[in-house]
């Protein structure tokens, strides 16, 4: 015997059960004609924008019949998929497509003809008959880890400085952060013209003083290292001993240290105060507090700000550019990449050494990583 509740949840169920049915055929009958509209657009050579929202209509009633038919359990996977077709489509592809050229010699001349197939030539070209390429990998290697160095020194400074309350601490941390909010450009720019070796605002304040006045933007060697015996003419020549290098590194630093004095403060700021009681009942100086303490707790913090640094400083190239322009003396990886691919127009090798660069971030990403877990482990 069925009891009268029983047969209440069947009957609700079978309502439900048919109101489904009911809309998942309506779903599929819209999205059959969207599919037709799309299709017959592209046939009959429809406008763009015509193409466009039919595409966009098709994969929206697509969408609510996969959130219909997978129900409720699925619901956090379903509302996954417009994300992961967007994210998709605008990296995945574009990586796809890098790679297909870095094989193929294609140029301006034959973009829209057929691509032929070269294998690994555009790679090998680099480290055989590219004599700027291994300059450029250099140049890029030194000025990303000098001045990643530099920027966590500096950044841990004044995070430590600023850490402590005082009267005024608000003002200077919001124009601390100023630079960080301007537009890398913008920040060359300025930059440039304060440090013009005729009127600039940089050499006029050295006249004022006695001091000479130093050509900023140009590759004349570093005096410091001219009295080093042996080793300075070797610095000089081949790992950019010179004032223009100098330049892009006071540049990139002035302009993203506030951005790790910001990570860095919002690490210490986060931190539990028991450690350090009990470091200081402990008997423990304020050194061996910053090593034992905070560099172990601000380890998660500091990794985060050495791998967002270190991207960024690899893939600088508006700064650089706006300082020296196609200097072959100050190109970096990612200058001799717009070089070769845009303005030689030779996409195939301007893809492989993108490649290259992608492979280069990764491995020193990884070893430095390394290197910051073996530095904790020891501690």
């Amino acid at each position: 015997m069925v009891t009268k509740t029983e047969k209440s949840v069947i009957d609700i169920t079978e309502i439900k059960n048919r109101q489904l049915t009911g809309s998942m055929a309506t779903i599929i009958s819209i999205l059959l004609l969207a599919i037709v509209i799309t299709v017959l657009s592209f046939v009959f050579k429809a406008s763009t924008t015509f193409k466009f929202l039919a595409c966009m209509s098709a994969i929206t009633v697509l969408f609510i019949a996969l959130i219909l038919l997978l129900g409720d359990k699925y619901l956090k996977y379903t509302l996954v998929i417009p994300s992961a077709v967007v994210l998709f489509a605008v990296t995945i592809v574009p990586v796809a497509f890098l790679l297909i050229m870095s094989f193929t010699d294609v140029k301006l001349m034959n973009f829209k003809g057929k691509w032929k197939y070269v294998g690994f030539d555009n790679y090998v070209h680099f480290f055989t008959n590219d004599s700027l390429f291994l300059q450029a990998f250099i140049r890029t290697l030194e000025y990303t880890i000098v001045a990643l160095i530099i920027q966590l020194i500096i950044g841990m400074l004044l995070a430590l400085l600023l850490q402590k309350k005082f009267k005024g601490r608000n003002i200077v941390s919001s124009f601390l952060v100023i630079p960080v909010m301007t537009c890398p450009i913008v920040i060359a720019m300025l930059w440039k013209s304060m440090l013009n070796s005729d009127n600039g605002v940089i050499n006029n304040i050295l006249r004022l003083i006695g001091m000479n006045e130093v050509h900023w933007l140009t590759n004349e060697p570093l005096g410091i290292f001219r009295i080093i015996p042996f080793a300075g003419d070797y610095i000089i020549k081949f790992l950019n001993g010179n004032i223009g290098f100098l330049t892009i590194l006071i540049v990139n630093t002035w302009q993203w240290t506030p951005f790790v004095f910001l990570m860095l403060m919002a690490g210490l700021s986060a931190l539990s105060p028991e450690p350090y009681e009990a470091a200081i009942v402990d008997g423990a100086n304020k050194w061996k507090i910053f090593r034992y303490v905070t560099l172990p707790l601000l380890k998660p913090v500091i990794n985060v700000v050495i791998i967002m640094r270190l991207i960024d400083l690899m893939k600088v190239y508006d700064q650089i550019y706006a300082l020296f322009g196609d200097n072959i003396t100050m190109r970096t990886l990612n200058i001799h990449i717009f070089a070769i691919g845009l303005t030689n127009q030779d996409y195939g090798k301007g893809s492989a050494l993108s490649v290259i660069v992608l492979v280069f971030i990764i491995l020193l990403t990884k070893t430095l990583m390394t290197i910051n877990e073996n530095i904790g482990e020891k501690r």
